[in-house]
């Protein structure tokens, strides 16, 4: 077994680089950071101008709707990184950076209604919700030489030169999670394993993972069942899972679909091992019903360990800056402003936040530390980027903060990453 334990962070050469003790980055040549030279090119830009010195940046998100809630809390972790670099004087120093939020209610047409809206008052969004959102707006980035950072895992992001990853994949988190299972004898070779999952991309990415880990380990792979985001009835997904005998369930689905995922489990009396990942869990539901049966028999995947542990420096800084303990959803947002916020350093280094000075500096960086939230993500030239290849574990427990109960943090597969992983 591996684990990833958050080393020292280490000092980039050039200590003008703003935010040494919160974000590294480790360029192919030492940065030059914020210099007097790189920033007298800076020129304006949609999105900043030079002469109030503000760089805005775009969060498309659900700000509204449904998960609004959870959303939100993205938002905040966005912000609270950012007021960390604005108080240090902003990029570089000098550049303040502001937020410009923009509601897609989970939903790719909106998401393309509110980018046509913002995207002449921001240097990139860093952020955008949702797979289908991203897809629907990548044409459009890649016509506008613009870029952005999905709030997604989906591998197949990850070679375009247009986004900018920060997370671990889905593909890696089921592999990580199914191979920590095995290893500590709650699934074996004679198990059988099974999937129900979104009938989208997302979906497939857990399947892929799932299919791997069975040839792997050399347990038997079961049906895959599929619904889609919006359903509320799942009886007939669960009957074939409990038909087949499945010992554990890849699930891949939203907080929403969960209270009645488990109604329909209790109703057949099915109770394998399930699998996914944080944001499947709301906080609500600690109050509820279902609190018993999650706390029996769920697995998730997610970022940091525990979310009261202050000596994770990441949760420390995060703690201290929204003056409580934080969820999961505020640690997604931190770790991304701390990627948009190392891209944007080295494209002041370079002399150009336009979309493809953007670009470029995605090229020019090497890897990008987490403050051990998580692994390292590595960027470069698009075809050599690789996602974080760590998995923090946990169960369920009311009682912990958002009833979230670290089993192993930073945990890798011990035959390494998958494959497009």
């Amino acid at each position: 077994m591996r684990h990833r334990t958050p080393g020292a962070i280490g000092i980039v050469a050039a200590a003008a680089l703003l935010l040494t003790s919160c974000a590294v980055q480790t360029a192919p040549s030492a940065p030059s950071g914020g210099s007097t030279t790189a920033s007298a090119t800076l020129a304006s830009v949609p999105g900043f101008d030079l002469s109030d010195g503000v760089i805005h940046v775009g969060e498309m998100t659900a700000l509204s709707g449904p998960i609004a809630p959870s959303a939100n809390e993205q938002v905040a972790g966005q912000q609270a990184y950012y007021d960390i670099v604005n108080a240090k004087g902003g990029i570089a120093g000098k550049y303040p950076v502001k937020v410009i939020t923009a509601d897609n209610q989970y939903n790719p047409q909106l998401a393309v209604q509110e980018y046509q809206r913002i995207k002449d008052q921001v240097v990139m969004l860093s952020g955008i919700l949702g797979d289908a959102s991203t897809e629907a707006l990548l044409p459009i980035l890649t016509q506008n030489r613009a870029v952005a950072l999905p709030s997604t895992q989906s591998s197949r992001f990850t070679a375009q030169e247009n986004l900018g990853m920060t997370f671990t994949s889905y593909q890696s988190n089921v592999w990580n999670a199914l191979s920590y299972l095995f290893e500590k004898g709650r699934i074996s070779k004679s198990s059988t394993v099974c999937s129900m999952v979104q009938a989208d991309q997302s979906g497939q990415a857990r399947q892929d993972a799932l299919e791997h880990a069975g040839k792997e380990l050399g347990f038997t792979v079961g049906p895959k069942t599929e619904f889609a985001p919006t359903d509320t009835a799942f009886t007939a997904q669960i009957q074939t899972l409990k038909t087949a005998k499945c010992d554990l369930v890849v699930f891949g689905g939203a907080n929403g679909n969960v209270p009645n995922v488990v109604a329909a489990s209790t109703q057949l009396d099915f109770t394998p091992i399930w699998e996914t990942e944080f944001f499947s869990i709301a906080q609500s539901f600690k109050d509820t019903d279902i609190a018993t049966y999650l706390k029996d028999n769920f697995v998730i995947t997610g970022l940091a360990g525990d979310l009261d542990d202050t000596s994770i420096e990441g949760i420390k800084l995060l703690t201290d800056k929204l003056g409580k303990t934080p969820t999961m959803q505020n640690v997604y947002g931190f770790m991304q402003a701390i990627t948009a916020t190392t891209i944007l350093e080295k494209a002041v280094e370079l002399g150009d936040l336009s979309g493809s000075g953007l670009m470029k500096a995605m090229d020019g960086l090497g890897k990008i530390e987490y403050l051990g939230l998580n692994g390292d993500m590595t960027y470069g030239p698009v075809a050599k980027r690789l996602q974080p290849d760590t998995s923090s574990i946990f169960s369920y427990d009311p009682a912990a903060p958002g009833s979230l109960k670290a089993l192993t943090a930073q945990y890798v597969a011990p035959k390494g990453r998958g494959p497009g992983f």
